[in-house]
């Protein structure tokens, strides 16, 4: 349990206890590598429905392009393995594990269905893409006659 204390100008001081395993909300951690005379912060609670719906609406949008931009990356170049997109395969179904798992306590239902929609829709186009791969290796490593 901590104690802080908030001194507000011509008035006392004002004190509250606070104890961090009782809060619910959505727990983070910033990676912000800003040096700044400040507070340095480590985690965070946010517990405001409306803070927590932007802020994890913000994040998934942010994965779902970093991934889409991967998949059009690769579909473009050649040069990407078999390897890199079997790793970013199981990325996304970590990721989609994260969604049911950890997000779904604080998103909309609806929200959650077109995201894991979403994920399950490039899941699809990796593994086609994989599939097209390894199809194309095996016929430059086949027999020939």
């Amino acid at each position: 349990m901590k104690r802080y204390i908030c001194e507000k100008e011509n008035k006392d001081h004002v004190s509250c206890d606070l104890d961090f395993t009782e809060i619910n909300g959505f727990k983070i951690r910033p990676r912000n590598k800003v040096k700044y005379d400040g507070i340095e912060v480590n985690k965070l609670t946010i517990v405001s429905p409306y803070l927590i719906d932007n802020v994890l609406k913000r994040k998934t949008k942010r994965k779902l392009n970093l991934y889409l931009q991967f998949l059009f990356n690769s579909l473009e170049d050649d040069d990407t393995t078999g390897d890199d997109l079997g790793l970013i395969l199981e990325d996304t179904k970590r990721y989609k594990a994260i969604i049911i798992n950890k997000y779904s306590k604080f998103l909309d239902v609806n929200y959650i269905k077109e995201l894991l929609f979403r994920v399950t829709f490039i899941e699809e186009e990796l593994k086609m893409r994989i599939r097209m791969e390894h199809k194309s290796f095996n016929q430059t490593i086949g027999r020939g006659r």
